[in-house]
């Protein structure tokens, strides 16, 4: 079966953490991509354009690059590359994780033996910025079980295979949510009736850390409360389920160091850590 891969990339991203992630998705990879559908979210620097050059001249017709003038955030970002993609089958990755050589072969094999499921994520392995292999993150793996508590965000979006023209009839991704546009998209699709799904092993190298919890500032960590909110309200979730949504917004006001020790602290209370 034939699949896309969905990057978005933006000024202040990593250039060697990037090409590291092009790099895991197409020489280390057991089934290569049919299509990498690149977004240019504004100017980059001069070292990421470097990146984006060499690998253009390099896959040439593999790679379709499309470009924003301005910086519109991820949503934008996200909805045009999902519109512009040849292929149902699209595998979303961020410019600064890597995806293990059997990521993409797994995710295509069970999409194909199993057609009722529309958003397929997977375990993950996180991995400091410096490159540290750290914890393995596990996610709840049944549709029921992602759907109790999906005010948790019990998928990493990086992580996730999308049936396109599935989510396109769900309303695709929000272009105004700058951040946490999964998130919002998820509530959406359990609305319309799509099926979720978790692999129980790690396809996915993602970068976690202090800085992670520090680009959660306040404002942002309140639109994520009221996104779940509202979202868990519309599918019925207890209200406990519902508060709790508001969690990282009082994180938020902490320094960075506490907010991942309180992470690491509340940890073993995540729904998302339970297989």
């Amino acid at each position: 079966m034939k699949f896309s891969v969905l990057m978005s990339v933006y000024k202040s991203e990593c250039p060697s953490h990037f090409n590291e992630s092009l790099i895991s998705i197409w020489d280390s990879q057991t089934l290569k991509p049919s299509e990498i559908v690149l977004v240019k979210d504004g100017l980059l620097s001069q070292e990421l354009d470097s990146v984006v050059t060499a690998w253009k001249k390099k896959l040439r017709i593999i790679i379709k690059l499309l470009e924003f003038k301005e910086n519109k955030g991820l949503g934008a970002a996200l909805k045009f590359g999902l519109d512009n993609c040849s292929f149902d089958l699209v595998a979303r990755m961020d410019s600064d994780d890597l995806a293990s050589p059997f990521r993409f072969e797994k995710q295509v094999n069970f999409m194909a033996e199993h057609p009722e499921i529309d958003i397929l994520g997977s375990y993950v392995r996180e991995m400091s910025y410096s490159g540290s292999i750290l914890d393995i993150r596990r996610n709840p793996i049944y549709h029921d079980e992602i759907l109790s508590c999906l005010w948790s965000c019990p998928l990493i979006h990086p992580s996730v295979m999308l049936r396109r023209s599935r989510i396109i009839e769900a309303g695709n991704y929000e272009p105004s949510c700058r951040r946490r546009q999964d998130y919002e998209l998820w509530f959406r699709c359990a609305e319309k009736g799509l099926k979720f799904h978790n692999l129980p092993e790690s396809l996915l190298y993602y970068r976690f850390g202090k800085y992670t919890h520090k680009k959660q500032t306040p404002r942002l960590a309140w639109e994520q409360g009221v996104i779940g909110y509202r979202g868990s309200s519309r599918l019925g979730l207890p209200l406990h389920k519902r508060f709790a949504c508001f969690v990282p917004f009082i994180r938020s006001f902490l320094p960075s160091s506490v907010q991942h020790l309180v992470y690491k602290v509340l940890s073993p209370l995540d729904p998302r850590r339970k297989a």
